[in-house]
């Protein structure tokens, strides 16, 4: 069995019998796989790869979004370890809010007078 009519069942599998890289990405590409791509300055992107070269891939997310990413910005790929987001209406339930609205008192024992940032009135007219 050679490297070029090999099917791997796994990325190891892919990059170990072809050409590394190349072999790696078309495996990613044919399975469909959602990856997490992490460039140089520590940004992660996800999608599916669509299409790749010598010097760039195609990444593409479920919602038919498409980024172009030069590999020598490239530090790691990976399959995503999450699953990817849904393609259809996203309905959510309403969430508690992260913090709870509450004034804190001041330590400085700052009182504010009660005219102290007020508008004027109407019926106060100077």
């Amino acid at each position: 069995m050679t490297a070029q009519t090999a099917n791997p069942q796994s990325l190891q599998q892919a990059f170990s019998l072809g050409n590394g890289q190349d072999a790696a990405l078309n495996w990613l590409r044919k399975n469909q796989t959602h990856c997490a791509i992490f460039l140089t300055n520590g940004i992660k992107l996800e999608g599916m790869i669509s299409a790749f070269d010598q010097y760039s891939i195609l990444l593409s997310d479920p919602r038919g979004q498409q980024q172009l990413i030069y590999k020598a910005k490239i530090s790691t790929i990976s399959p995503a370890t999450r699953r990817p987001p849904r393609t259809g209406p996203i309905i959510s339930k309403p969430r508690r809010p992260r913090y709870e609205s509450h004034q804190t008192p001041r330590e400085d024992n700052y009182q504010r007078h009660d005219d102290e940032f007020d508008p004027p009135h109407d019926d106060e007219q100077g």
